[in-house]
């Protein structure tokens, strides 16, 4: 089947020959309708558009010709193929001034009837599609000129420039609504009298200008306009003494109402007409598009010279780079004065070259990490020096690519205060601790010397002196273990370091207290993830550690309760819970890299109150009457020097949780 070729109507008396020519066309491809006379043809032609008419001359009542000129006075064009055996000369002369562009002598064969239909319809497709071009292109031109204007005042005078030209008016203005709608301002005229001008504000509710703005539709007027009182009265106000005709259109933005533009005439007998209202109202819409987009510019430029200036001036480095993090695209002030290069040499640098660290910090942003945190690392200076910063790396979305937002803020003078504030915190530990050795070693050295102030009595019995001298050994070794303890808690020896299988020292400790939590009547629950990594540790340590927190979670349970014992790999993105835990030694720290392993020993016991949770880690501080007060600051000591974070969580009556986070072993 051939494809859709046009539509043709064939006009014949002869029913046999419409036959015929409605199956020859229809296997070409075309659409066909058939008519019997020119009466049928006219109601054809009103109710259907066709690109081709097939008309037989010798019809009776009303001939061919006579169709021809009822279809010239219709202004109805279409391409016409005369069909006739007896035409004379003249006939087709006639024929062809009235429109005629084919001749087709009867009788013919089919496919010549087929061939010429097929040439007339494409030379009328090309002529349309040739027309459509010549009329499109200066329209196309004119929407050019107004889009490529992006300056709001040379854009006013453009509009106005080209409706003078484009339908020789004479006097010309471009109105624009203000924005409580009450009236409407002149913003660009030409010709108009010396009393109306540029600014000129022209009320809504009185004017032409602001009829054509509420009923949103054109207004022409000339001369001869006298329909109604209304429109008299109007052609007062429109048309001055000297003006012959006048037009006024709206210019609409979707449903939106920007303004009018108006056009008039003095010249006598060259009055507006319907051709140049719709030309003019399709310059208005041109106009809307190029007034938005004029509009829309502005707002992005404003929100642009924003931005430039908020990054400009902003306290912190910034820095964004493209979608491969080697190329800088813009760089602020704070980052010059920070790294000591201008801007110029910023934007030409390897952003590598003053941040050596940049790929592993835009690796980070990819994975969805640094936007939770920042961090810590050095840049280097035009002068070779390292400054200490914190970064902070953001993926922009920019199109179909993405960019990298930098944010680098200078800490040197924070770490600076942080070095300061840890040693002084270091001395006023070294004076609780030499105030609490001095109490802890003080009262044996006192019971000691007691002792010896005893043992100098030469009448002493031998009894007692033994029993003196037994009390003053035990106070020695108990001031030996004293001082032992302090040393292993400012210098773990780290001696013999291996892989550990934290599991498999959970469960030796937790089999050495069985019959202890079974006698006070707790309930052991484990946790213990298989297949956990191991850790590089001192077993020796790593037990004194889980003791030293089973011993006090079993303590903390004098009536009984559940203690639970967890193991696992820590969560890529961390322990949700953390920021509920306090970490020993205090103070802000990046949490260990991943990955680490987790042991949680938590007990239902009586609880810490949140004003001591700071204190349980500092030597000789104990809750309870017999305790030295060194278990946990040593077990402190003993996880920071095997790299790892000690974390309590408690409340008063609700138990306590420890938390030991242990790098995995590599």
């Amino acid at each position: 089947m051939n494809s859709w070729a046009g539509r043709v109507l064939v006009v014949d008396d002869d029913p046999q020959l419409r036959d015929l020519c409605r199956q020859t066309l229809a296997r070409a491809g075309f659409v066909v309708t058939t008519a019997a006379n020119a009466p049928m043809a006219l109601e054809a032609l009103d109710q259907s558009s066709f690109d081709l008419v097939m008309v037989d001359l010798a019809m009776p009542e009303v001939n061919g010709l006579q169709l021809l000129e009822q279809i010239r006075l219709r202004d109805i064009s279409v391409p016409i193929l005369i069909a006739s055996g007896v035409a004379s000369v003249e006939q087709i002369a006639y024929a062809m001034r009235l429109g005629a562009r084919g001749l087709l002598i009867k009788p013919f064969r089919p496919h010549e009837l087929a061939e010429i239909a097929r040439e007339l319809v494409a030379k009328r497709q090309a002529v349309r599609v040739s027309d459509r071009v010549a009329a499109l292109r200066p329209v196309l031109q004119i929407s050019q000129h107004l889009l490529a204007e992006l300056d709001l005042a040379r854009l006013y005078a453009l509009i106005i420039e080209t409706v003078r030209v484009e339908i020789s008016a004479e006097r010309a203005s471009l109105m624009l609504l203000e924005p409580d709608e009450q009236a409407l301002r002149i913003v660009a005229c030409t010709g108009l009298p010396d009393t109306v001008g540029m600014g000129t504000l022209v009320p809504v509710a009185h004017s032409v200008s602001g009829w054509v703005i509420q009923h949103r539709q054109p207004l022409l007027i000339d001369a001869q306009v006298a329909a109604s009182p209304w429109f008299a009265d109007l052609r007062q106000r429109l048309l001055a003494p000297e003006l012959t005709t006048a037009l006024s259109v709206p210019i609409m933005a979707g449903e939106r109402a920007l303004g009018v533009l108006n056009a008039a005439k003095a010249t006598p007998h060259a009055a507006f007409t319907i051709a140049d209202q719709e030309l003019l109202q399709l310059l208005a819409g041109q106009a809307a598009v190029a007034l938005e987009n004029v509009r829309l510019y502005s707002k992005v430029s404003r929100s642009e010279a924003r931005y430039r200036a908020l990054l400009r001036h902003a306290n912190d480095a910034v820095l964004l780079l493209d979608a491969t993090g080697t190329t800088v695209l813009d760089a602020n002030l704070a980052l010059a004065r920070l790294s000591g290069y201008s801007s110029d040499e910023l934007l030409a640098l390897d952003p590598r070259r003053f941040l050596p660290t940049l790929p592993q910090l835009l690796a980070t942003a990819v994975n969805g990490r640094s936007e939770q945190s920042e961090i810590e690392t050095m840049l280097c200076t035009a002068a070779g020096h390292e400054t200490a910063v914190a970064v902070s790396v953001s993926v922009v979305p920019d199109g179909d690519q993405r960019l990298f937002l930098v944010i680098a803020r200078d800490i040197s003078e924070r770490q600076r205060m942080a070095r300061e504030l840890a040693q002084a915190e270091k001395l006023a530990a070294i004076g609780r601790l030499s105030a609490s050795m001095a109490h802890e070693i003080n009262n044996p050295l006192q019971a000691l010397s007691n002792t010896v102030r005893l043992l100098r009595n030469h009448d002493l019995p031998p009894d007692r002196r033994d029993l003196y001298l037994t009390k003053a050994a035990a106070e020695l070794d108990g001031l030996i273990h004293r001082v032992q303890r302090i040393l292993d808690l400012s210098r773990p020896n780290l001696d013999g370091r291996r892989p550990v299988d934290l599991n498999q020292v959970v469960n030796d400790v937790i089999a050495s207290y069985r019959a202890t939590m079974t006698a006070r009547g707790i309930k052991y629950i484990g946790e213990l993830t298989s297949a956990l990594p191991w850790v590089t540790a001192v077993i020796g340590h790593l037990k004194q550690v889980c003791q030293t927190l089973v011993q006090n979670a079993i303590e903390a349970m004098p009536d009984g309760g559940t203690l639970r014992i967890r193991t696992y790999l820590r969560p890529p993105d961390g322990e949700p819970d953390r920021a509920l835990f306090w970490r020993a030694g205090g103070g802000a720290r990046q949490p260990l890299p991943d990955p680490a392993v987790v042991l949680e020993i938590s007990d239902t016991g009586v609880g810490i109150a949140q004003e001591e949770v700071p204190k349980i880690f500092e030597p000789f501080y104990s809750t309870r009457f017999d305790g030295l007060g060194l278990g946990l600051p040593l077990c402190y000591s003993i996880v920071d020097f095997h790299g790892g974070e000690l974390l309590v969580h408690s409340q008063p009556d609700q138990g306590t949780t420890f938390r030991v986070v242990l790098p995995v072993a590599q």
